[in-house]
């Protein structure tokens, strides 16, 4: 149950990065950046609930919703407590220097054509 409610209380953490009340906290600046974070956020929330112990079954779903109802009272009273403090992870995350491209290959002249 403790893995549950810590991989929900991340998912929502990254799903209210997304939010617009709280991007400028999160130093979210694009779509992408916003696409990317709920992607990552529904793979964690799968990732609890299959992580939840029990069958599928009403188990394993009751506790799924029981670590996500901790996790989401978790993270709302954190928000509203020190929104910068909670988000500043996604912030680091999203200000990571990024690789540089690999150099794009030299295009082959063109052929001849017939004539």
């Amino acid at each position: 149950m403790p893995d549950t409610i810590l991989t929900a209380a991340l998912a929502f953490v990254l799903l209210a990065a997304t939010a617009h009340r709280h991007r400028r906290d999160a130093g979210v600046a694009t779509h992408g950046q916003v696409r990317a974070l709920r992607l990552a956020a529904t793979a964690l929330l799968l990732v609890a609930f299959t992580r939840a112990a029990g069958p599928l079954a009403g188990e394993r779903i009751v506790r799924f919703l029981v670590g996500g109802s901790i996790a989401g009272i978790a993270v709302v009273l954190a928000l509203s407590f020190d929104a910068a403090r909670v988000l500043a992870p996604v912030r680091w995350l999203l200000s990571r220097p990024r690789p540089a491209p690999a150099p794009a290959r030299a295009r082959a002249p063109a052929r001849a054509q017939r004539g």
